[in-house]
């Protein structure tokens, strides 16, 4: 598994030994979450997206929510650089979201996540126009896309996590139905228990003011629909790992902003990302924590612009 994903499952179950049970539930996926919702079609698989478009667009922006998250994940960023002239497509990554669940899927059938977001890029605009941002786990798949399409403009990683390769028994027990049941039932009940969700949520920002007014129905909702905790186990299985020997090679220009109060990322990870990435342009986001994408909007925005524009 990731260590993202490592991380916060500990902490979820932790926090599952101290609270009481509450009955199962589970929301079914909306045809159109939302007014700006989009869909594409490969195989097996049905990918949501959202496109915020700008008027006068300088450029277009493709951004890669983290583990456990969504394209909401990515909204306070993506309005501040549709005001700035740059159209944001927000792409709900397979397994998470509304896009299609991994345990639909067969082995035979899958498709990387990395090609399937490729070809939603393609669909939209040349490749070579687009800058790519990913936050956390989609920072580690962002920056396979950076490797397999070295023409796209820039990248831009706002507390990424390396993605490690899953073999042997550790990957048959992750996509086993006990597991998958366990992480059901940890995913479908966390997300019933506001307090708790709180807590967490206040551990990924690191600001309790912002944390207490936080809206988590955009969190929660996707998570209640079935079979995404146990799809989430499967993604991580079928997760292309990151090849820091082919990142280090990449040439277009980099961004990297990290936070100082970051629970999930280690300064063993930071590190990694650091030595594969010398020559980035690097941001830290004082006081802020894994998820600053939401809370420290503006501030990551002006120094993204920044980095693009000049």
């Amino acid at each position: 598994m990731n260590r993202t994903a490592t991380r916060i499952i500990s902490l979820i179950c932790a926090f599952l030994f101290i609270v009481p049970v509450f009955a199962f539930s589970a929301f079914a996926a909306e045809e159109k979450p939302f007014d700006n919702s989009e869909f594409y079609t490969e195989g097996k698989y049905t990918i949501h997206y959202r496109v915020f478009e700008a008027e006068n667009e300088k450029g277009k922006m493709l951004m890669l929510h983290g583990f456990a998250c969504s394209t909401s994940t990515w909204e306070p960023i993506a309005a501040e650089m549709v005001e700035n002239g740059y159209t944001c497509v927000l792409v709900d990554l397979p397994g998470f979201g509304y896009s299609t669940r991994e345990t639909e899927v067969a082995d035979e059938d899958v498709i990387a996540r990395e090609s399937l977001v490729i070809s939603i890029m393609k669909t939209i605009a040349p490749i070579n126009e687009w800058h790519v941002a990913g936050h956390s786990m989609g920072g580690g798949v962002a920056m396979n896309i950076a490797c397999l399409e070295p023409t796209i403009k820039s990248l831009v990683l706002v507390c990424p996590c390396p993605i490690t390769e899953v073999t042997g028994f550790a990957a048959d027990m992750m996509a086993s139905k006990p597991m998958g049941m366990m992480a059901n039932f940890i995913f479908e009940k966390l997300t019933k228990i506001t307090p708790l969700l709180r807590l967490v949520a206040y551990f990924a920002f690191m600001d309790w003011d912002f944390t207490m007014d936080y809206d988590l129905t955009p969190l929660s909702k996707p998570l209640q629909i079935h079979n995404t905790g146990y799809s989430n186990m499967i993604t991580s299985v079928r997760a292309m790992p990151n090849d820091f020997e082919k990142i280090s090679k990449l040439e277009m220009p980099v961004f990297v902003a990290q936070a100082d109060k970051d629970l999930i990322l280690n300064s063993t990870m930071k590190q990694q990302i650091a030595d594969a990435l010398p020559n980035a342009t690097n941001y830290v986001v004082e006081g802020g924590g894994h998820m600053c994408n939401e809370n420290r909007a503006t501030e990551i925005s002006e120094q993204i612009l920044t980095f693009i524009e000049k």
